[in-house]
């Protein structure tokens, strides 16, 4: 990996689904984007928390991707289906490993 970062989404219980299909159709356009290299995807079932595992050539792409986001409404659309609003959508900017450790 180059630049680790890690995106948590917590769903309210009874928006779960509804969340995976707007992953499943934002996605796309999140692995097409310049500098993204991969994004997978895990669930945590006990919180209904969808994570995101994406590495990025640079953290300079992830904000630029980032800001792009912002500006298409992608996260007002998510909103009413997070608990807690996009307000909880964690973002961990990890950066590159750290091989001497």
């Amino acid at each position: 990996m180059k630049n680790l970062v890690i995106v948590s989404f917590p769903a309210k219980p009874e928006t779960l689904e509804t969340l995976k299909e707007a992953m499943r159709r934002a996605l796309p356009d999140t692995r097409n984007f310049e500098g993204c290299l991969s994004v997978n995807t895990f669930i945590e079932d006990s919180t209904n928390t969808i994570h995101l595992i994406e590495d990025w050539e640079t953290l300079d792409h992830q904000a630029t991707y980032l800001n792009w986001r912002v500006e298409n409404g992608l996260l007002t659309d998510l909103d009413p289906l997070l608990d807690g609003g996009a307000a909880a959508i964690k973002v961990v900017l990890c950066g590159p490993e750290h091989e001497d450790i």
